[in-house]
């Protein structure tokens, strides 16, 4: 005779774990919704204040809000205060080279470089700005 009580047992916990499942699955992608529409209003708030005030925008953009928000999620996903602490260091070490990416748009007036020229002539010198960086770091 087969023990019902156990095959029961067996099938509320197996069901009750996949409600768990469930509701931990339905948590993070809720939370991940969340995490980009902050993201996405800090950003869309920088790119209206620079459209009003190119003073104003780069006020916004200049602070680290996006360094915040990331250390935030990586918290709140991991909880791992060592590592949050790694990432902080590893940024603050990767702003002077990222910096670079701002020449080509400060010699503007002088180049007559189209928009795009400068973007990508400025992108090639913040990564190998940060390349160095990591090579000086090891």
């Amino acid at each position: 005779m087969p023990d019902w009580d156990g095959v029961c047992c067996s099938v509320v916990k197996n069901r009750d774990k996949r409600y768990a499942n469930q509701k931990y699955q339905v948590r993070e992608a809720l939370m991940l919704v969340l995490k980009i529409l902050i993201s996405v209003a800090v950003l869309l708030a920088a790119a209206e204040a620079a459209k009003r005030s190119p003073f104003w925008g780069a006020v916004i953009v200049s602070l680290p809000l996006t360094s915040m928000l990331a250390m935030a999620w990586l918290y709140w996903d991991t909880r791992d205060a060592a590592r949050v602490s790694a990432f902080a260091r590893d940024i603050f070490y990767l702003v002077p080279p990222s910096l670079l990416f701002f020449l080509p748009f400060l010699f503007e007036s002088r180049s007559h470089w189209p928009f795009w020229l400068n973007f990508a002539v400025g992108a090639a010198l913040a990564a190998s700005g940060m390349l160095g960086m990591r090579f000086v770091l090891k």
